[in-house]
């Protein structure tokens, strides 16, 4: 029960007490309790309950639908767009529960993708077309609901003797403990699609339901290329997270030349 003798303000006592409620008392699609009928349960103003229903909608945890009521969602996984932090880490610091499922793994040469486009490789990783590289396909879940589907080119020469079982976990861990390579961070763009209907069958959506893509550019070891992914986000789990500054420095906010070979446009990257 928020008291005023705490040292946090009621409303953040009140936020921490309604996201246990429901923790513990509801379940995703439940309609909740109304801004009056909290205000009578826990003795505590309107005003002061909005503000804590209000921060349960920021965090993803309430639903306002307008004219019907309030309502709980599924949780979401938040992705701080200045940190690289694994998939499995993150999810395991949420409660939830990860796994990933290595739908197909190969090594081959650029000019032979089959999931990825080549040309693209070539331009972005600074590369030919007979360079050899890993393909791999991912899905990944949460609680055994599928979240994401991965498409990812990684440079072989830089991990030599990679197999399948290593990318069915974290793949920065297994590149930086099993290779010693230091991870620099990844250029990316992020925009909503609506998803193919492959893709939409394996993240258990409609065909051209509008997901998350996100296309990357991962470097390491001082800024050298290793890998290029495509992967796309189940919209309705992932929120993507970031703050704006008004004035300093910008030079970390986006690649510091264009991609290699003189590709622009389509591909013009944002890094975290």
């Amino acid at each position: 029960m928020p008291r005023e003798t705490d040292r946090e303000p009621i409303y953040k006592q009140l936020t921490e007490t309604l996201a246990e409620l429901i923790a513990t008392e509801y379940s995703v699609g439940d309609r909740f309790l109304t801004e009056r009928q909290v205000s009578e349960r826990y003795g505590i103003s309107r005003t002061t309950v909005n503000k804590a229903l209000s921060n349960l909608v920021v965090d993803g945890l309430l639903e306002f639908r307008k004219g019907i009521g309030t309502f709980v969602q599924r949780r979401k996984l938040n992705v701080d767009l200045k940190r690289l932090v694994s998939f499995t880490a993150k999810a395991t610091a949420a409660g939830f529960v990860p796994s990933t499922v290595v739908r197909s793994f190969r090594k081959t040469r650029v000019r032979d993708l089959e999931l990825l486009p080549p040309a693209a490789v070539i331009a972005l990783l600074d590369v030919d077309e007979g360079t050899a590289l890993y393909e791999t396909e991912r899905v990944r879940s949460v609680d055994d609901r599928v979240v994401i589907y991965e498409r990812r080119a990684l440079l072989a020469d830089r991990c030599p003797g990679l197999i399948a079982s290593d990318v069915a976990g974290s793949l920065y861990t297994v590149l930086s403990e099993r290779f010693a390579i230091k991870i620099d961070g990844v250029a990316q763009r992020i925009r909503a699609r609506n998803i193919e209907t492959d893709a939409a069958e394996i993240l258990g959506c409609e065909p051209e339901t509008a997901v998350l893509e996100l296309t990357g550019v991962g470097h390491a070891d001082g800024g050298k290329p290793l890998w290029y992914e495509q992967t796309y986000y189940h919209g309705d789990a992932y929120e993507f997270v970031n703050q704006v500054r008004a004035t300093g420095d910008d030079s970390q906010s986006s690649l510091e030349s264009a991609p290699p070979r003189g590709v622009g446009g389509e591909y013009a990257w944002y890094s975290w």
